[in-house]
Parts: C-alpha cells; sequence; structure tokens
C-alpha cells in the first residue's frame, strides 16, 4: 500500500489553497468511485466461496476451483479494486 501525504497548509488561511484541496480531493474520489476496468470476463459461474481441502480422493475439483476463482474476480471487481487491471 502506498502512503499518500496531504500537503501542508499555509501558516494563514487560504481559502484559494483550501478551495484546491476540495477539487483535488473530489478528483481522486471521483476516480475511486468508477467501476474497475479489469479486462477480466466471467461467464456462467454459480458463487462458489468455499473449497474442501479434505476431499477424500485426493482429485482436484477443477468445476469447484473455477468457481471460486470466478467469484473472487466477481468480488473484486464489484469492490472497485482494480488489482487485477495492473
Amino acid at each position: 500500500m502506498t502512503v499518500v501525504r496531504l500537503p501542508q497548509p499555509p501558516q494563514e488561511y487560504d481559502p484559494q489553497w483550501a478551495n484546491q484541496l476540495i477539487l483535488q480531493l473530489e478528483q481522486v474520489i471521483t476516480l475511486l468511485s468508477q467501476p474497475a476496468n479489469t479486462g477480466w470476463t466471467t461467464t456462467n459461474i454459480t458463487a462458489t466461496r468455499a473449497l474442501d481441502a479434505n476431499h477424500t480422493t485426493g482429485a482436484v475439483d477443477g468445476e469447484a476451483v473455477t468457481n471460486v476463482l470466478c467469484t473472487l474476480i466477481e468480488d473484486m471487481k464489484a469492490r472497485q479494486l482494480g488489482m487485477l487491471g495492473k
């Protein structure tokens, strides 16, 4: 995570400085509130948020893994994390 520091205010109140800061914050909030454009598309999934790690046959259930992965991608897109777009 990147730490971002806000600028230090001037010694005396400056409405122009405050207005500029508010404008910049509004622009960042607008940018962050847009849906993440990840380029990832999922289709024909069943929302699955659990995998059985004690599967007795030892075989990997590809459908379950695929559904969990697709569910994770959709959840991340819905939360607008945008990590997959980088």
